[in-house]
């Protein structure tokens, strides 16, 4: 029998077709792979940016105070604010910083706000908003790779922001240089809980402390020298020959003074009103059983000054005092001893933690005068940097109260809490960085 012929040349060449056709999709996978890799990271390096850009821009705003105040508020409300995504016409800054980095514009895009109240391995400013988060996503079409796997990809990008900074660990600095910069005499007493007292002046009798006074706080540094009479004590023991603290607030810009709102304005007998920001030319004056509330804002204090007293009620939150004019017109803030005064500085904005703020320029014999009885709270800075303040009575008591000024005497029961978020005195540095 004829054994039949056996040939295998038509499935060889099948077999070199099933290998073309492999090589071929792998090299178009390979290529797929490489441009649709490229569009990707070009999409997520154009993601990133955007998210910092918006990140970097809304943190500003926060740190400015813009972004509660602007016509398209963020960041605002009660913490924890909760996170929001932008519209596609969204006028909120971060927004329009997204969309002018090309991201935000179409439906292919999100952009989220959050704002985290921590961040790893940061350490935050204890700010209200310390941190601002801006998140980026884009759902993008894929090319030749969609052949072998997903029609679309997703890219993330994320920036944050935070506000980062110290706070002052000094209760009362104190920036002049004469003697007697700190006084405190007959039974008066300085109590600070919690924070520092610090003294500029080199003089040799830089702090005075005599009769049965005393002075506690956490620590007293003096660059000059202490004078220590009677039975007068200072707890701890006072650090002589220190390195002079610069003044916290040297940056503060000074708020534009701008035309008569008032003109010595008058409150008296049992009078009861209330009053809004502006300029007050000649002062403000509240005498008598009369009741004055402030609404909160800057309040331009143009010449006559700040006088509460009698039994006067004054009550305002989140005030600040600019007190200003001429050498020859320039008057201080004077708080009686009969007058119920319960002030607070704002809590946010340029002039956050600061309730007093005497412009650098005057050289004034009139000095802050502070008599207050148990009734009378301050809460924020009594800034007077080429001014005195003296404090009688139980003036500021239990408050987050600071004191920046060129001496301070004492004579009464001053006794200030240190407030050590910074946010309640404004002794803080604060800057933005991103921060992950």
């Amino acid at each position: 029998m004829k054994t039949p012929d056996v040939s295998f040349g038509r499935e060889d060449g099948q077999a070199v077709i099933l290998l073309v056709v492999a090589m071929s999709l792998l090299l178009i996978g390979a290529l797929g792979l490489a441009i649709d890799g490229g569009q990707i990271y070009a999409q997520r390096q154009m993601a990133q940016a955007a998210a910092d850009a918006a990140v970097q821009a809304g943190i500003m705003s926060i740190f400015d105070g813009t972004n509660a105040t602007s016509a398209n508020p963020f960041g605002t409300g009660a913490t924890p604010i909760a996170s929001s995504a932008c519209t596609t016409t969204d006028l909120r800054t971060p927004c329009v910083y997204a969309r002018n980095n090309g991201f935000g514009g179409t439906a292919a895009d999100t952009v989220t706000l959050s704002f985290p109240a921590t961040v790893s391995g940061v350490t935050l400013s204890s700010a209200t908003v310390p941190a601002f988060a801006v998140t980026v996503q884009r759902t993008l079409k894929t090319g030749l790779i969609q052949f072998l796997g997903a029609a679309t990809s997703s890219i993330i990008a994320k920036g944050t922001a935070g506000l980062v900074g110290t706070v002052s660990p000094d209760s009362i600095i104190i920036l002049g240089s004469g003697a007697n910069a700190l006084q405190v005499t007959g039974s008066g007493s300085v109590n600070v809980t919690g924070g520092g007292i610090a003294i500029n002046s080199a003089n040799a009798d830089a702090v005075t402390v005599s009769g049965t006074s005393t002075i506690a706080a956490s620590v007293i540094d003096i660059v000059g020298g202490i004078s220590i009479a009677g039975s007068a004590s200072t707890t701890p023991a006072a650090v002589t020959g220190t390195t002079p603290v610069a003044d916290p607030l040297a940056s503060l810009p000074a708020p534009a003074v701008g035309s008569c709102t008032f003109t010595n304005y008058s409150l008296s007998g049992i009078a009861t009103a209330t009053i809004g920001p502006g300029t007050y030319c000649g002062g403000i004056s509240v005498g008598n059983s009369a009741n004055l509330t402030l609404t909160a804002g800057n309040y331009i204090i143009n010449g006559g000054g700040l006088s509460f007293s009698g039994a006067a009620i004054v009550n305002g939150s989140g005030v600040m005092f600019y007190l200003t004019g001429t050498n020859a017109t320039y008057a201080s803030a004077t708080i009686g001893n009969s007058a119920n005064v319960s002030l607070s500085a704002p809590a946010s904005g340029t002039y956050t933690g600061i309730l007093f703020f005497q412009n650098r320029s005057i050289t004034s014999a009139s000095n802050a005068a502070i008599s207050g009885a148990a009734s009378t709270s301050l809460t924020g800075t009594l800034y007077f940097p080429t001014t005195s303040v003296s404090l009688t009575g139980s003036a500021g008591v239990a408050t987050d109260m600071a004191i920046v000024a060129s001496a301070l005497a004492v004579t009464g029961a001053a006794s200030i809490q240190y407030d050590p978020t910074g946010q309640k005195t404004g002794l803080f540095s604060k800057s933005v960085a991103l921060v992950q």
